[in-house]
């Protein structure tokens, strides 16, 4: 036993000593924290927008001027959400009950269940002055002043020679040159690129379509015409035709006789729904954001098994790999036995496994403490309910039964092999099976109960992943049991299958065994 701890000491500190070894667990928070603060700036660093509205019809001017009011309010009440957020006096994921009587958590709330209806009361209840005034007892105090975000959509005069009463397509092509960014636009004197032009054609009523017609192909561009090169942000040509509709509507109730409003009533009713939790404690039952987030964390931790799982292997592979071509090997089998120095690597390596996700638990923690922002809030009340949950006992059981079984077929397949090009198409076919349960982990979220997820859990190699993943749902206690027992001894047959194949490959040089030939000096070997 004194052997294999030393083995395991060794193989630890042959790791944590090289700088590849912490440059490969610092570039996953690195890249993570990279890739946070990208989006972030990305998000709140869109240009902005110039677009030219023609309006040959007369009669949708107020409705696309309306479109773009509420993409813009929109914005405020987005941004003003998350200064809630940020800057509110108290946040607990598990207050759902107490939020219900704050102002300010009832506009949050509102915003999360319906962002439509919730906009239609921030514009009706007179907008940005309105919240400020009705949310300032919830804010802290000495806090920076609200700022609202800047207009990304800015109309624009037409170029001069250009007739808006001309032939729609005439008007297209003279714009061209203008809209492929060839040419610039003049806003304010300033040279803009333009990036949009709304057209409607004065015939455009003739293309609305109604129940019961079938449109006939016309041969032409048919109703309002989005001319833009760039078509991935629809932001725009969304608001406005989503408001042109509902003129449309709006009309259509008018000449029927129904009043529009009692109609745009009846539309924002919406009946509320409790969900409740039938396995809580009586009077615990209602469903909380952080028993949300406790049924989805199994993705993450699943994540987080496989990254670690495979770092951890690979490390184990390489330097098996390496100490078998530079002869080291031989020499510590003149001191130690072989299967000693087998569970001595395990050891080790598993050392250095734990070590990367403590780096990456720690990296994490300085990162939502040292940046306070209203997603890092969010982030850290999440972080509070998974470690409080009963998740913790699964993923430390799953992840050291997933590390003790791949890693001796892992282990084996390092000592055939003499250098990793050999030992990377070998372990190929294991990594893809790991992949297997990764690919479904959604779906067994959705339903982890499932036949077929069921019985796939009860194979030993997807285990670990699926009953991790099934872990907030409460699996039947036979699976429960029932796998575990079959994982336990799966192990304990790899283990002791890879410790032969490690006894007979380690010292063994050329091109690794074919199947056949390992069967046959395994039987040797008893």
């Amino acid at each position: 036993m004194n052997m294999i701890r030393l083995i395991a000491w060794r193989e630890y500190m042959e790791n944590v000593k090289t700088k590849g070894f912490w440059a490969g667990i610092l570039i996953f928070p690195v890249i993570f924290t990279v890739m946070y603060f990208l989006q972030t700036t990305l998000s709140n660093s869109t240009p902005t927008r110039y677009y030219i509205f023609i309006d040959q019809s007369g009669e949708y001017s107020e409705a696309v001027e309306t479109a773009i009011e509420r993409e813009h309010q929109r914005r405020i009440l987005g941004e003003f959400v998350n200064y809630l957020m940020e800057n509110r006096k108290e946040t607990n994921l598990e207050l759902s009950a107490a939020a219900g009587n704050n102002a300010a958590e009832q506009l949050i709330d509102n915003a999360d269940a319906d962002e439509v209806a919730a906009l239609d009361e921030w514009l009706e209840s007179g907008g940005l002055n309105f919240a400020l005034t009705m949310a300032s007892p919830a804010l802290k105090e000495d806090i920076q002043p609200f700022e609202q975000p800047s207009r990304q959509f800015i109309a624009a005069d037409l170029p001069e020679g250009i007739d808006s009463s001309a032939p729609p397509e005439e008007i297209a092509q003279a714009l061209r040159p203008y809209l492929s960014g060839e040419r610039k636009i003049l806003v304010d004197s300033e040279p803009g690129d333009l990036f949009a032009l709304i057209l409607i054609p004065a015939s455009v009523d003739d293309d609305i379509s109604r129940p019961g017609i079938i449109p006939q192909p016309a041969g032409r561009p048919i109703g309002i015409q989005y001319w833009a090169r760039n078509l991935t942000d629809s932001r725009l040509p969304d608001a406005i035709i989503s408001s042109i509709n509902s003129e449309i509507r709006n009309r259509e109730y008018i000449d029927l006789g129904v009043d529009s409003q009692i109609v745009r009533d009846v539309q924002r009713t919406r009946m509320p729904i409790s969900q409740l939790d039938p396995t809580a404690e009586i009077g615990e039952e209602a469903v909380s954001v952080a028993d949300t987030f406790r049924q989805l964390a199994p993705i993450g931790f699943v994540y987080l098994m496989f990254i670690s799982l495979m770092q951890s292997v690979q490390y184990l592979l390489s330097n098996t790999i390496e100490e078998k071509s530079n002869r080291i090997i031989e020499v510590l089998l003149a001191s130690v036995t072989a299967g000693e120095l087998m569970m001595g690597k395990l050891l080790g390596i598993g050392l250095s496994g734990l070590t990367t996700i403590a780096v990456w638990l720690f990296s994490f923690f300085l990162f939502i403490t040292l940046y306070q922002s209203s997603q890092t809030e969010l982030i850290s009340q999440i972080l509070d309910v998974i470690l409080g949950s009963e998740l913790i006992p699964w993923f430390v059981f799953y992840y050291f039964a997933g590390y003790a079984l791949y890693s001796g077929v892992f282990l084996a397949i390092g000592s055939l092999c003499n250098t990793l090009k050999e030992a990377q198409a070998m372990m190929m076919p294991m990594i893809m099976i790991q992949v297997i349960p990764l690919a479904m982990m959604v779906f067994v979220v959705r339903d982890p109960d499932n036949t077929i997820v069921r019985a796939m859990s009860w194979f030993p190699l997807f285990t670990p992943y699926l009953m991790m993943n099934r872990a907030a749902a409460d699996p039947p206690l036979v699976d429960v049991v029932g796998t575990t027992i079959l994982l336990i001894l799966s192990i304990v047959f790899v283990l002791w299958l890879s410790g032969k194949v490690f006894r007979m490959g380690v010292l063994r040089t050329g091109q690794p065994p074919k199947l056949t030939e390992l069967l046959r000096l395994m039987r040797q070997g008893n």
